[in-house]
């Protein structure tokens, strides 16, 4: 294929663009799906878009549970999943004592990249509500979760494998804001609709806190498009929705959609 793909694309995206022309070729020579890691939503887009181009079938595990992180296999002309079961992951309960305290997002997932060691594509969704906590996994490593996590932040913890019609919904609480924004660089943007400082945002920017469609940003002039997803550590995610004209003054006019770290 020409290298035209490349160019509706950001250069942050050739790494995995690479690494899915690659996956489409063994789905080509062999003539036999195969199944990718856990991959985000805008992964899974570039794969659609390269199948297409291919004439190379994309199916989701989003197509069977619903979920932000999805396996996703690449399959010839005759292959068509049955069920999920297709697609190797298993739903973990994190069994816990919630009168003594209360599992966080940002808890169990840094218990398990810093006890456990293991890759992110090893583990999709991290579901969290007042008193439940749950885990998509590789079902390949589902006994490495379980041996490997005995505790999040000093809460003796079990995991056990159950059903996903037992998936539990993620407690979200999105809101719609309009805010001004002297332009759509990504500092002013964060300054702005987080209310900070411009040296504070430049700290988070420093940090590596901030991506942008779930790639790491930290050029400070970025600019921020239409649709965009910014995340930002401890503080949630913004996605761009509208952009609503000027003002007198020439500021944009925009409409953000935040979802608040808690």
């Amino acid at each position: 294929m020409s290298k035209d793909i490349y160019q509706h694309f950001s250069v942050e995206d050739i790494p995995f663009i690479d690494k899915g022309l690659e996956w489409i070729r063994q789905v080509e020579e062999h003539y036999a799906p195969i199944l990718t890691p856990f991959i985000n939503p805008h992964q899974v887009f570039i794969l659609k878009t390269l199948g297409n181009h291919h004439g190379i079938q994309v199916f989701s595990s989003n197509d069977f549970v619903p979920s932000e992180y999805s396996r996703v296999l690449l399959a010839p002309d005759y292959f068509i999943p049955t069920d999920l079961a297709d697609f190797e992951m298993e739903l973990l309960e994190i069994v816990y004592s919630s009168k003594f305290d209360q599992l966080t997002h940002s808890k169990i997932l840094g218990t398990v990249l810093n006890r456990l060691g293991i890759d992110r594509k090893l583990f999709g969704d991290i579901l969290v509500t007042e008193s439940r906590a749950q885990i998509i996994v590789d079902q390949k490593f589902t006994s490495l979760f379980q041996d490997g996590i005995q505790k999040i932040a000093r809460l003796p913890v079990k995991l056990e494998v159950i059903s996903f019609e037992e998936l539990v919904e993620a407690e979200s609480d999105y809101q719609e804001k309009e805010v001004l924004v002297p332009s759509m660089r990504l500092d002013a943007f964060l300054s702005n609709v987080l209310k900070l400082s411009r040296s504070q945002t430049a700290d988070l920017l420093e940090r590596k806190y901030v991506q942008v469609n779930y790639h790491l940003v930290e050029k400070s002039d970025y600019q921020v498009k239409l649709g965009d997803l910014v995340s930002v550590r401890r503080f949630g995610r913004i996605i761009l929705l509208k952009e609503n004209g000027q003002t007198k003054k020439d500021k944009k006019k925009i409409t953000v959609q935040l979802l608040l770290s808690k």
